[in-house]
């Protein structure tokens, strides 16, 4: 009995009613119960002994004195209030496992739940919850039906509190009304955290403040006035205890993960490494183990929570020192910490009864970290402030830099210019043909040049609106000639180009500023040149009233939708994507732009993707007009690229000294097709060049002597990269060296071009010493190559066995004894075979099938003669007989099978020759079903240990070192070899046949 008539529930508050009540085991008492008892006593009530309240009922619970959690029982206390009739008294409940009722003075005034004596009967929940009831006299009795199925521990774990109806509803709207708040807070910060991670995905702190955050927030959810069981009446208590544990070890790991991310040195890689195991086994507990077995872990987790927190706490204490500039920040988050911790124990202990505080303590970390964030962000904004003033600052001393060295480089550019054409006047005397297209060469790339250098001057002068225009009255037509005049001397080399100009009838004069309309046509035209590899350029005009509408149209790539409007833009790109040697500096369509706007007319683009593109701009009209009988007419004039325009052009070599190689370069730039060719040409090489990727194909289909291919990275269409991948696949890099230039430096652009097939490279620009000592190593390298190949053909040809003769010739010898004829036939095909073996000056060269085979029938005659019906060979020929291969290829693996495989059985056997021709490749396949071998001897006669010969060694490796891919073969013990090579099809002039049919 607790005695209560002394206390001000108005002044005093609420009393947690705690001490001694009567505890009846096993039973669920209603208040009928005793008052039976009043009349009946035979029917009372089983009192099982007083117990402690509040405190978990596994020590008393069971009936011999064993611990136990689950089952059902009766708790009742007598409380003495003042005399009062009809005084509303309430209570309020907190934390009891697992479902309750509660009754006051026989009324029942709340339940949560319903206990039964059994799980599957009653109904678990524990939501905090208030009852009234209106008491007359001086005493309350109260009674609390407990039954607990879902919980490693049960009973009254926390006070029920009883006061006044005031007091009691004020109780319950303030915990209701913070555990809401925190809730809220803490659904808010989730928000924050992710829509800021969102805009910042390279911050994943801020996704790991969300997840704190968000489980938080499930956590104030789950405790305390539970308010979970308020948003979701309908979800079972079951759920409610599972989304406990989650959201705990949610919060910790996520704290974890956000300290580790923020200070990658304040977390150790092991520990990291068992937070994710520990969570991920804590979720599939939760999610798959029933409660009643997984809270009994409670102390597990416990340790694990405490140990993880301290770790932290631990690092954060170890690296404050370390940090200056957040300190006081990072302060805030041990002391937020240390609250969890502290509250935890307490609770453990017993010695606070609210579970809330840890969330104040979470919350506070949270509040840390936003006040951080912020902190950080000012920092940063202030931070990109000082950059943008200096980047500005920089800018103006860029463009400052830009326009000094652009006029510093007129001079020297005008110099050279107007001493080229002085040059070309005969002011020093006439020139030859050769000095002739030099010298006009370097004018136009002069010219060229200081065109560019004017783009950059004025780029700094359109920014700061420096340029005013010289207008005057501009006649279109020698304009445009003067620009084209350049522009084809400086095309690429070899480009298929048409320059097209279409005037109206009775164009008027342009009011415009001559030099700048230059630049503009320059821009556009060179644009144009430089999209398309082959095709029409084509500059019309078209009279508007007081405009001129004029139209500069190529049939090149084209420019995709969506960049027609960017292209106008500084350092914009043509199309998405582009190949890379067509980008430039990307200032041309700005300034020309910008210098059409600034006379007054407009510009745009119509261009569809490989269809080509059209560029229009407008010109004002000049007050002027021509006189009535000055008539343009309708004029097409076309001029096709006075530059180098042939496919290749050849560079030979000086006729008093022998030519030291054969080289192919390959460039689009005509300048640089030039200068290479004259830095070679002076080490007396024989110069192929080549402007594009598909014309040096071509010249190495054409041309095999051939010793080095110098080829630039950056070209139209096929790049060096591909181009040599495409030699790759027919020359293996001892065969034909290629050496890459190219402005690129970086490592791995060099590894790009190393895995392509190169054999060198070297950085533009070039030095012309270093140039040639590269061409002089690899050509020496690949003429090393040559000479060791050359080598083995010889000791192949030396191979012939001395009893191969000794045998022919007794062949022979008994021939003429019985058939005269045949002897005849022998005889012939003898000297073909030793004419064949023997021809030492044509083994470095290619020669037709014909040749070879005639070797191959001449040996299996004298063969067949020997062996008669043991020997019989099969021929399946599908193949140009013009084709060409290495000599001694198919002889000697012939020979392999007769002696090898045929002839070690008595009976003999078959060979059977096919040779199959396909559009790029002839494969040769010898066959026989002579005694076969295993795979071990295949190995050791391949890689010329069996000591029976060079043979198949040595055509093996005159395969590999010419084509990249040597012999095949396949062979099974007593069931024959097979062995078949393949090589790219090549063929010479005359003779094409092919042969079919069965020889024995």
């Amino acid at each position: 009995m607790l005695d209560l008539r002394k206390w001000d529930f108005q002044a005093n508050g609420a009393v947690p009613l705690k001490g001694e009540w009567e505890f009846y085991r096993d039973q669920l008492l209603t208040p009928e119960s005793f008052q039976t008892a009043h009349s009946s006593p035979g029917k009372t009530p089983e009192l099982t002994g007083l117990v402690h309240v509040p405190g978990i009922w596994n020590s008393y619970m069971g009936s011999a004195g064993s611990p136990k959690a689950t089952g059902y029982a009766t708790y009742r206390l007598r409380v003495l209030v003042p005399e009062h009739e009809n005084k509303i008294y309430g209570i309020k409940t907190d934390n009891i496992r697992s479902a309750n009722r509660i009754f006051i003075n026989g009324t029942e005034v709340g339940a949560s739940g319903d206990p039964a004596i059994s799980s599957k009967e009653g109904v678990q929940r524990n939501i905090p919850y208030a009852g009234f009831a209106s008491i007359n006299g001086g005493e309350i009795e109260i009674l609390v039906q407990i039954a607990n199925y879902s919980y490693s521990s049960g009973g009254m774990v926390y006070p029920i509190s009883l006061g006044d109806y005031k007091t009691i509803m004020n109780i319950e709207k303030t915990e209701f009304f913070g555990d809401s708040l925190i809730a809220f807070g803490f659904l808010a910060s989730t928000i924050y955290f992710l829509l800021l991670y969102r805009l910042r995905r390279q911050e994943t702190s801020l996704l790991y403040l969300g997840g704190i955050s968000l489980f938080a927030c499930i956590y104030v959810l789950t405790h305390g006035e539970k308010v979970i069981g308020d948003l979701f009446p309908a979800l079972p208590y079951d759920a409610v205890l599972r989304l406990q544990m989650i959201a705990s070890v949610g919060v910790y790991f996520c704290v974890v993960h956000y300290v580790a991310v923020y200070s990658p040195t304040a977390v150790h890689r092991p520990v990291m490494l068992l937070c994710r195991w520990i969570t991920g086994i804590d979720m599939i507990v939760a999610l798959c183990v029933p409660t009643l077995l997984f809270s009994k872990w409670d102390g597990v987790w416990l340790v694990w929570s405490m140990f993880i927190l301290g770790y932290i706490i631990y690092m954060m204490i170890k690296n404050l020192r370390l940090r200056t500039a957040d300190r006081y920040f990072m302060l805030v988050n041990i002391l937020s910490l240390l609250i969890v911790i502290i509250v935890s124990l307490l609770n453990v202990y017993g010695k606070l009864e609210s579970q809330l505080l840890s969330s104040y303590g979470i919350l506070l970390f949270l509040i840390a970290q936003a006040l951080q964030s912020a902190f950080r962000s000012a920092n940063s904004f202030h931070e990109v402030e000082q950059l943008s003033q200096k980047l500005l600052t920089l800018d103006g001393l860029k463009d400052e830099f830009m326009a000094s060295t652009s006029h510093e480089l007129r001079t020297p550019l005008h110099g050279i210019v107007n001493m080229s054409s002085s040059l070309l006047e005969g002011v020093a005397g006439e020139l030859n043909p050769k000095q002739q297209r030099h010298l006009s060469m370097i004018a136009a790339t002069g010219k060229r040049l200081s065109l560019l250098v004017n783009d950059i001057l004025d780029w700094a002068r359109l920014k700061n609106g420096d340029i005013i225009l010289a207008q005057r009255p501009v006649d279109l037509r020698p304009v445009v000639s003067a620009v084209l005049d350049i522009l084809t001397f400086t095309t690429g080399s070899g480009k298929r180009l048409q320059f097209v100009q279409e005037w109206p009838e009775k164009l008027p004069l342009l009011n415009a500023d001559e030099n700048r309309f230059q630049q503009i046509l320059y821009n556009l035209l060179g644009n144009a040149i430089k999209f398309t590899a082959e095709g029409t350029i084509t500059v019309s005009a078209e009279d508007c009233g007081r405009e001129v509408k004029i139209a500069v149209a190529d049939t090149g790539i084209g420019i995709a939708a969506e960049r027609h409007d960017t292209i106008f833009l500084p350092f914009g790109e043509i199309g998405k994507p582009v190949d890379p040697a067509f980008l430039g500096m990307g200032l041309g369509l700005s300034i020309t732009k910008k210098l059409v706007e600034l006379g007054g007319g407009r510009i745009w683009v119509e261009s569809e993707p490989d269809k080509g593109s059209v560029f229009y701009f407008t010109v004002p009209v000049a007050d002027i007009t021509r006189s009535p009988d000055s008539k343009t007419g309708i004029t097409q004039v076309t001029f096709i690229g006075r530059g180098p325009t042939a496919l290749t052009e050849v560079a030979a070599a000086s006729d008093n000294k022998p030519v030291e190689g054969t080289l192919l370069i390959v460039d689009d730039d005509p300048v640089n097709l030039q200068v290479l060719t004259d830095i070679l040409s002076v080490d007396n090489y024989h110069v192929i060049a080549a402007h594009e990727g598909t014309a040096a194909l071509k010249q190495l289909s054409l041309n095999r002597n051939i010793d080095l291919v110098i080829t630039d990275w950056m070209m139209p269409g096929m790049s060096g990269l591909e181009l040599c991948r495409e030699i790759r696949l027919k020359f293996p890099l001892s065969r034909l060296p290629v050496l890459m230039l190219t402005a690129r430096s970086r490592a791995d652009d060099i590894e790009l071009a190393f895995q392509s097939g190169i054999n060198d490279y070297l950085s533009k620009p070039v030095e012309a010493i270093e140039l040639r000592a590269r061409v002089r190593t690899l050509i020496t390298l690949r003429r090393s190559v040559q000479n060791a190949v050359r080598t083995e053909m010889a000791f192949l040809q030396a191979q012939i066995k001395p009893h191969f003769l000794y045998n022919a010739l007794n062949t022979i010898i008994y021939m003429s004894k019985v058939e005269s004829s045949k002897t005849t036939e022998l005889l012939l095909d003898l000297s073909k075979y030793l004419r064949g073996s023997f021809d030492f000056q044509n083994r470095d060269k290619l020669i037709p099938l014909h040749k070879e085979l005639e070797l191959v029938k001449a040996f299996l005659s004298l063969e067949s003669a020997r062996f008669e019906e043991r020997l019989k060979v099969s021929y399946d020929i599908h193949a140009s007989m013009n084709t060409l291969l290495p000599p001694l290829t198919i002889q000697p693996i012939v020979e392999n099978a007769v002696r090898h495989g045929i002839m070690k059985k008595a009976a003999g056997g078959t060979i059977q020759l096919t040779i199959q021709e396909t559009d790029q490749t002839i494969k040769v396949t010898v066959k026989d079903d002579g005694i076969g071998m295993p795979r071990e001897q295949l190995d050791m006669i391949l890689l010329g240990q069996s000591g029976s010969g060079v043979g198949l060694m040595n055509i093996d490796r005159r395969l590999l070192s010419l084509y990249g891919r040597g012999l095949q073969v396949e062979s099974r013990p007593l069931q024959g070899t097979e062995v078949y090579f393949e090589i790219p099809k090549e063929t010479s002039g005359g003779y094409h046949q092919g042969e079919e049919g069965a020889l024995s």
